[in-house]
């Protein structure tokens, strides 16, 4: 019996397609039932063929409007099959066909707005009024099937009535105005009203194309509605958003707990070596003071072994954690690929604060274990005597330890509070981080006091601190961090790029990032940004985004200037005219201050370079930049720096003069290819380095285009460097119906086909919408790459995504938190 439905099946199949091949471009066939055997069994291999037959000759006789409609219509109205029950119960949670909803719960079920969900039932024809606003659910099944199961012809039909508002099977340009006005009112796509007029001038044009007389059409059935989708490739991938996506999840592989285990073990190796080397040391400490304390010394409480393990404890994590903050050996260590693959060079921060807390602990033990002692063992003072004066007779200078260490506990305090993240990243609380830890020289001069043999774990570490600190004054020598401004862009109402005259003696990497500081703003107030230009380049570009501290000064002090300057050339171009008020607005618009060599606005220090992960780019054989938001510049300057080894290998043939480049050392360099992703929430962002990547783009075209011309002998294509993969957040599309994202895509689809680049960023490469599917996207590189590492700068949230589909599929991740 199963052999001959397969029979069967497989005839009707072919009976269909050969119908369907012979239908002429302007009809379209019926689809063959969908329904389940139990709903409608077969009866005979030659029934079906004749039931063929005669649907051929019937739709070779109607226009494609009236059978696709006709279609549409028996897709509705067909009984809901067992299959579709099931599908659905489990994909609303629920039985619904006997209960009723209203529109914004029908909005809910298909994670639709209410715009949308308004033009969706009037294409069913459900009309709600005052007294029945209330939908059933046996509709929002057949809805639900139609948008599930529908063919493109079909779902041509439902697009063409979702434009057409007054139901009179006719859409006009006015129809399609007013339907991107109110589903701009609720889904946000275009920059401001001028962006939007322009992209819908240009997607009507597609539709409504204008003749030799410079008229336009002004109304379209669905005839030539289709035909347009038809000759239309990227209007028909929109198409495949109306549906309802299958609720039962893509099985993903997910790992063992063990496996998950073992792939973090194995990745993070380096990582555990140290952090157990560290815990290790600290064990024998503790181990060797507590023996020395009860063999060698003997006659000690308990709880003075407890006060000189910490104490001890306290001395080993100072030095530790003055090492870990050595930037500028930190920056060398970095330089020496073989020595960055053994010592996580890239986590030297992180571990900076576990031993900062470490420090903090032990000093906690340490104040515990004297505090206890002098309560329980002290018969000849008091204990506030024990522990506020000099009573009780503890340390090398004077006795001092116990008033010392009062002070010291103080301001460790301070410090470590001051230190906490959420403290330190609260709006306007980076200068208390700052300026407290400078707490850190007192506290090593009172430690020396404090404790005998603190200066033998604190020597070596402290003096490389210091000579570090005499180096970094160089950023006052003219030669090396005084410098000028060359200029200030507005980027949006957020975002200003700098572009800062690199000085003579001035060295960077790509990724590097420096201390900033501007006098006339805040003399004392240093903060940290990455370059995002190349090392090629001859000056130096940095990005900032307001926030409300020291940023929104910066910001708020250049928009002056640019006001400023705006309103005085205004005047000096129109003196006594009336229209220095439009010369301001077009000055203002351009949002640049271009300032010369004497200027005292352009006076800027700058101190550094220091190294970040991003400096191991050109080790790996693939690469995965990852930025999110303003955290993309040192993905950019890596950017900048691969564009710039291509343009390297550029030469110029002798013979003929043609421009080629040297394929053969290309191809040696690493890395072979990179896959650029940056996310943003706002889709003004984009808009910040903008200039930048449409240059990498045109780099890479022009570089793909000339190979193409010179190696058309070769066997071998010429392979892309680097594809960009850029995520707008708030453009959210829906996780359960994508029908949310139909007019955002079509007319995104239709603009990118007609004028060859992004509507939102200019460039070629394409916005998606929501965030970028990491597992599937790791999956393929996985596939089509030897290894592969990832360089992530962002939130800790976004990371851990990140690193577990790196953990679980083998890549390197280096992560840059950012500042």
């Amino acid at each position: 019996m199963e052999r001959d439905r397969h029979v069967h099946t497989s005839i009707i199949s072919r009976v269909s397609d050969a119908v369907n091949q012979s239908i002429p471009d302007d009809t379209v066939p019926l689809p063959i039932s969908q329904t389940s055997d139990n709903d409608n069994p077969p009866t005979t291999i030659l029934s079906s063929i004749l039931k063929s037959t005669t649907s051929l000759r019937h739709t070779l006789s109607l226009p494609v409007g009236q059978v696709v409609r006709q279609q549409f219509k028996e897709l509705y109205n067909e009984p809901i099959s067992k299959q579709h029950e099931d599908h659905f119960r489990v994909y609303f949670n629920d039985d619904i066909r006997s209960k009723t909803f209203t529109i914004d719960k029908f909005g809910d079920l298909f994670q639709i707005k209410a715009m949308l969900s308004r033009r969706l039932l009037m294409v069913f024809n459900i009309n709600l009024t005052s007294e029945a606003n209330l939908i059933s659910g046996l509709d929002i099944l057949r809805i639900a099937r139609v948008l599930w199961s529908s063919s493109m012809s079909v779902k041509s039909f439902i697009l063409f009535k979702l434009f057409d508002d007054n139901n009179d099977d006719l859409i006009s340009i006015e129809e399609i105005r007013l339907f991107y006005q109110n589903y701009t009112s609720e889904f946000k796509i275009f920059r401001d009203q001028q962006h939007q007029k322009e992209v819908i001038d240009i997607f009507l044009k597609e539709f409504f194309p204008i003749n030799d007389d410079a008229i336009q059409q002004r109304e379209l059935n669905f005839d030539g509605f289709y035909k347009i989708l038809q000759r239309n490739p990227n209007a028909l991938q929109s198409l495949y958003l109306i549906s309802v996506p299958d609720q039962d999840r893509e099985e993903e592989n997910e790992l063992m707990w063990y496996q998950r285990f073992w792939s973090y073990i194995i990745n993070n190796a380096n990582r555990l070596v140290f952090l157990g080397i560290y815990i290790l040391i600290t064990i024998g400490l503790i181990i060797y003071v507590s023996l020395y304390r009860i063999y060698i010394l003997k006659n000690n409480t308990v709880w003075q072994i407890i006060a000189h393990v910490g104490g001890t404890l306290v001395n080993y994590n100072y030095a530790v954690a003055v090492t870990l903050m050595l930037k500028q050996i930190m920056s060398v260590l970095r330089r020496i690929h073989s020595l960055s693959l053994i010592i996580p060079i890239d986590d030297h921060i992180d571990a900076h604060r576990l031993v900062g807390t470490a420090l903090f602990v032990s000093a906690i033990v340490h104040s515990l274990g004297h505090c206890i002692n002098f309560a329980t063992h002290t018969e000849v003072n008091s204990w506030s005597q024990s522990m506020f004066t000099t009573a009780a007779g503890i340390g090398w200078v004077a006795h001092s330890a116990t008033i010392t260490g009062d002070i010291l506990f103080l301001l460790l305090l301070i410090m470590f509070i001051c230190s906490l993240q959420f403290i330190r990243q609260r709006t306007g609380f980076y200068l208390l981080f700052q300026y407290t830890h400078y707490l850190f020289w007192p506290m090593f001069i009172l430690l020396i006091i404090h404790a005998p043999s603190f200066w033998k774990w604190a020597i070596g570490p402290t003096t490389l601190l210091f000579f570090e600190k005499i180096y970094l004054l160089k950023r006052y020598l003219p030669k090396h961090g005084r410098t000028k401004l060359k200029s200030v862009r507005i980027e949006n109402d957020n975002i200003l790029t700098l572009v800062i005259e690199r000085p003579q003696r001035f060295k960077f990497r790509t990724g590097n990032y420096i201390n900033i500081c501007f006098p006339k703003i805040a003399k004392m107030e240093w903060h940290p940004f990455t370059i995002s230009s190349s090392p090629k380049r001859q000056d130096i570009r940095i990005s900032i985004m307001k926030k409300k501290n020291w940023t929104k000064k910066v910001y708020d002090y250049f928009y002056g200037c640019l006001t400023k300057r705006a309103y005085l050339t205004a005047i000096t171009i129109d003196g006594a005219d009336n229209h220095s008020n439009d010369n301001l607005r077009n000055i203002l618009l351009s949002k640049e201050i271009t300032f010369l060599a004497n200027d005292p606005d352009a006076d800027i220090w700058i101190e550094g370079p220091f190294s970040t992960c991003t400096s191991h780019v050109f080790n790996s054989e693939h690469v995965v930049l990852i930025g999110a938001g303003i955290g993309v510049t040192p993905s950019i300057s890596a950017l900048d720096s691969l564009t710039q080894r291509v343009q390297n290998h550029r030469c110029v043939c002798v013979s003929c003069n043609a421009n080629s480049y040297n394929y053969t050392q290309i191809s040696k360099q690493q890395p072979k290819k990179v896959d650029f992703f940056w996310i943003n929430r706002e889709i003004e962002t984009f808009s910040c380095f903008g200039d930048i990547l449409e240059e990498i783009e045109n780099a890479q075209e022009n570089y793909l285009n000339i190979m193409a011309a010179t190696r058309n002998n070769s066997t071998e294509p010429t392979s892309r460097y680097l594809d960009m993969h850029l995520y707008c957040t708030s453009l959210r599309p829906n996780k359960k119906a994508t029908l949310e994202a139909l007019p955002y895509d079509l007319v995104a689809n239709i603009y990118a086909g007609m004028q060859q680049y992004d509507i939102h960023t200019g460039l070629k490469t394409p916005t998606h919408v929501g965030r970028p599917p990491w597992k599937v996207l790791f999956s393929k590189f996985k596939a089509e790459h030897k290894s592969t590492s990832v360089f992530l700068t962002g939130n800790t949230l976004l990371a851990s995504q990140v690193k577990r589909c790196c953990d679980e599929l083998g890549f390197a991740f280096r992560h840059e938190p950012g500042f």
